[in-house]
């Protein structure tokens, strides 16, 4: 969208330039051009950061369920007892990174 926008632009100079348009109103200046670009950019830019934090916020929520199913069942199977039991802290903490303290890093 921007790299069409900034065609067009672009065109409209090589036109003006070239004398083949009279009607057309006069180009803004470079800094109008930057400042809205940069614009742009810093929405997109927030638009991505946004979509980063919530895949990392769903990815640790997976993670320390799959962490708390899989020390349970090694716990109550007796299979791995203590591996179990470190699953099951792992993902208690995980559990609480990821519902209260990532929400609240993402915030700031």
């Amino acid at each position: 969208m921007v790299m069409l926008e900034t065609s067009l632009l672009l065109l409209g100079y090589a036109l003006a330039i070239a004398g083949q348009t009279q009607d057309l109103p006069s180009p803004p200046d470079i800094g109008t051009i930057l400042q809205r670009l940069a614009g742009e950019f810093a929405s997109d830019a927030t638009l991505v950061v946004g979509a980063i934090d919530s895949t990392v916020i769903n990815l640790s929520r997976l993670a320390y369920i799959t962490a708390l199913l899989v020390g349970i069942f090694l716990y109550s199977t007796h299979l791995e007892k203590r591996l179990g039991k470190d699953l099951v802290k792992g993902g208690l903490i995980l559990a609480f990174l990821s519902e209260f303290i990532f929400p609240l890093i993402s915030k700031v």
